[in-house]
């Protein structure tokens, strides 16, 4: 996520608009949720918080004291003075839980653009994580950005299968002039009310 943060705020302060991953004045109106990593630095939603709307950044339980110490340090010893906030969010839980029974068990706002990043460690989680990214996704809204550090080749394996396999899905790959050098790779995915198209740039 280093290296991510790195990337964007490079970008915002110093790319042409046609070379960033993000734009700067639709950011400024943007709802954003980052997926937790069990890492629990908040890097991503202090390096990024000033330039959008609102920020929730989520873990599991265990994570969350230290995801609010890491935050609070950077603001003044109050999280009352930032537009970020803190949320559990367990996607374990998540796929556990009956689709019928999700909405009144995970209640997050809809949001315009989903993080997930240093995510994808373990195939035996990728079911869990393809669930979740799909339950938090408003089609036509939301917009996912997967950073992922190529080590487990089983893992992003299982993950694009999963998320390819998902219907009402566009996902393409950011191509290295927009992304990360290697051994990273940016894909990007869109929830549509129809279809499947799946492409690179």
């Amino acid at each position: 996520s280093i290296d991510f943060a790195r990337l964007v705020l490079e970008q915002l302060h110093f790319a042409a608009p046609t070379a960033s991953l993000f734009d700067k004045t639709a950011l400024e109106n943007m709802e954003i949720l980052e997926l937790g990593n069990r890492a629990g630095t908040g890097l991503l939603s202090i390096a990024l918080s000033t330039w959008v709307k609102n920020y929730t950044v989520t873990d599991i339980r265990e994570i969350l004291p230290l995801l609010e110490k890491n935050i609070l340090l950077n603001y003044a010893g109050s999280t009352d003075t930032t537009n970020i906030s803190i949320a559990e969010l367990d996607w374990l839980s998540l796929h556990a839980t009956p689709t019928k029974q999700r909405s009144r068990v995970f209640q997050f706002p809809a949001v315009d653009l989903v993080f997930v990043v240093d995510c994808i460690y373990h195939p035996s989680l990728m079911p869990a994580l393809v669930d979740t990214i799909d339950y938090l996704s408003t089609p036509g809204r939301t917009t996912v950005t997967v950073v992922v550090e190529l080590r487990d080749e089983e893992a992003v394996r299982v993950f694009l299968e999963l998320w390819l396999g998902t219907p009402n899905w566009e996902i393409w790959r950011i191509g290295r002039s927009h992304g990360l050098p290697r051994p990273y790779v940016i894909w990007v995915g869109r929830k549509v009310d129809g279809g499947n198209k799946q492409g690179s740039d």
